[in-house]
């Protein structure tokens, strides 16, 4: 037998006698009653007479007294619980009013048969086959809770009105609950009607962006069947040109024709040029500066560009980036990137300068294509050896598929990408090689206080064993990919038993994150890794620890104790870990 008690005293505020407030709550099926804790703290909030402090009216204590019986019946259905027991007593003492009830719970409603059928000409969208299969919230044999039947009812109405179909309405919508049967029936029946459409597009002027260029961005046609995701696309893609400072899509229902719906385009220019100014802290690079200086918009072709740099203790950089929108902006740009940068670890100084021409389109919201080549000129030496230079002409790309349902605190997603580069010597390359690289990463949350992260991690290089592979594209680990080992610490010997940068690659690592309030959490991780070249392959160095977590607008904020759990246990130093980003 299950019981839960709740006792609430509250001090003598006046003459009135305090009134002392006793619920308790038992279930005739122990193994059926969930969730009692939460049930009397809803019963709690749910019951009038909880809220009296003292007994200053007696005539309103015996009201509410008198009405508990019905709230509380109406708080444990809304829970599934139909059948119940109920014994309440008043009594008031010469110090104090007591009050109790005492309940006893029968099993749960469960949910015996559960029917959705869509209908209208909305009834074959992809949204309801996934809805159905990945998100609805009733299923067969659980416990009915009504807020789950009126979330449901909301859920599906909101998918017809993202697609086009604002006439969607309920031809039927009910649940039968057959107490002596201890189950309920639901029947939920949705027609689509007949969707609508796009109408015209109209920009509102812009003193900064030619028309001729804003056009470019009209890629919502009349006609185009009206949807939510589409206006979305528009809205993010003016925001990410950086020419707008607000962007607002209203569609214009009132101005409907032969079911085309208008769409309204407010924008507001943004400022024309822009400056930034940071300072940060890692643990694998230390203090840094940051710079940065931005024209939005230099001619009326849409070019723009981007200048940043980044001084550190152990890194500086500086990159220019000069930006042209493609012919359909929304998904494509072209990009003529310069950038020149030096990293100094205790195992590797590196000095790097590169022109990098791209160009970029995305497929749809989650699929990207970097097309890519560059001239690169990169000098480093590994502690110990001589210092080496050597010069590149790299093509290749990269291809990335991502999805989120939150940026700033994903509760469930993910993020592949594959890279592809080559070289070929005597095309103003010094080498020649082929490498490949993938990187995963996955979210998921059980509840929505408790995240479990994934990530997964390798890159093959294939060339001859004489030819000399720049530190860039060659791999070491520790530090933040591998908590626990100092920064770059983890590499290979060579033939003459001197450190350097490994070939290949993997790199594995398994996180769960605790949530304890809005902005603040803990977090345990293990994470796995070894570097190697063709002949050589070596056990995995392991690292673990906790950390704290602080989730801000900009991702996480990470920083850990972990230990090298790998190592002999002379060799079992703690390192502290800092960093902050995006999650995926």
């Amino acid at each position: 037998m299950t019981i839960v008690a709740l006792s609430l005293i509250w001090p003598l505020g006046s003459q009135a006698q305090p009134i002392e407030l006793n619920i308790q709550v038992d279930c005739v099926q122990p193994l059926e009653c969930e969730r009692i804790n939460q049930l009397t703290n809803q019963l709690k909030k749910d019951l009038s007479i909880a809220q009296l402090e003292t007994d200053a009216f007696p005539a309103q204590t015996d009201f509410l007294f008198e009405r508990a019986p019905k709230e509380i019946r109406n708080t444990l259905r809304a829970h599934g619980f139909y059948g119940l027991e109920l014994d309440k007593r008043l009594e008031r003492k010469e110090n104090q009013t007591l009050i109790s009830f005492e309940i006893l719970l029968d099993a749960p409603i469960r949910i015996r048969i559960i029917e959705i059928e869509i209908i209208g000409d909305g009834k074959d969208l992809i949204e309801w086959q996934n809805y159905l299969q990945f998100e609805l919230r009733l299923e067969r044999g659980d416990q009915l809770i009504h807020s789950d039947y009126t979330q449901t009812l909301s859920e599906l109405r909101n998918i017809a009105l993202n697609q086009g179909y604002l006439d969607a309405n309920f031809v039927r919508r009910e649940f039968r609950v057959y107490p002596e049967l201890g189950v309920a029936d639901i029947f939920i029946h949705l027609d689509t009607q007949q969707g609508y459409q796009f109408g015209e597009v109209h920009f509102s002027k812009s003193k900064q962006v030619p028309e001729n260029l804003l056009n470019r961005y009209r890629e919502i046609k009349p006609g185009d069947p009206f949807n939510q995701q589409d206006m979305t696309r528009l809205q993010r893609a003016l925001i990410d040109s950086r020419y707008f400072g607000m962007v607002r899509i209203d569609p214009i229902f009132e101005e409907q024709q032969n079911r085309q719906i208008p769409i309204r385009v407010e924008l507001e220019d943004n400022l024309r040029q822009a400056y930034s100014a940071g300072v940060g802290y890692g643990t694998d690079t230390g203090g840094r500066i940051l710079l940065g200086f931005e024209d939005r918009i230099i001619n009326r072709r849409g070019h723009s560009y981007q200048a940043d740099a980044l001084y550190g203790e152990r890194a500086q950089s500086f990159q220019f980036n000069y930006r042209l929108p493609g012919p359909r902006p929304i998904r494509q740009e072209w990009n003529l990137g310069l950038s020149i940068d030096a990293t100094q670890s205790d195992s590797l100084k590196r000095n790097r300068a590169a022109f990098t021409p791209s160009f970029i389109f995305k497929l749809d919201d989650t699929w990207q294509v970097n097309l890519f080549s560059s001239l690169e000129k990169e000098t480093f030496r590994y502690t110990g050896q001589a210092q080496e230079s050597n010069q590149l002409l790299l093509v290749g790309a990269g291809i990335q598929k991502r999805w989120v349902n939150n940026e700033a605190y994903p509760t469930l997603g993910y993020r592949h990408n594959a890279t592809f580069r080559m070289t070929a010597e005597h095309s103003l390359s010094e080498s020649e090689f082929i490498q490949f690289e993938w990187a995963s990463r996955g979210i998921y949350a059980p509840v929505h206080f408790w995240r479990i992260l994934a990530r997964g991690q390798f890159g093959l290089t294939f060339a001859d064993s004489n030819q000399s592979i720049p530190a860039s594209y060659r791999y070491l680990l520790g530090g933040e990919n591998l908590r626990g080992y100092k920064f770059e610490s983890i590499g290979i010997s060579d033939d003459n038993g001197q450190f350097i940068g490994g070939r290949n690659m993997i790199l594995a690592s398994l996180e769960t994150d605790f949530r304890i309030s809005q902005f603040l959490g803990f977090g345990l991780f293990t994470d796995a890794g070894q570097v190697s070249n063709q002949n050589s392959l070596k056990a995995p160095k392991v690292g673990a620890g906790i950390g704290l977590r602080g989730f801000i607008p900009i991702g996480t904020a990470k920083l850990d104790i972990a230990w090298p759990v790998s190592e002999p246990d002379y060799n079992r130093f703690w390192r502290i870990h800092l960093s902050i980003g995006l999650d995926l």
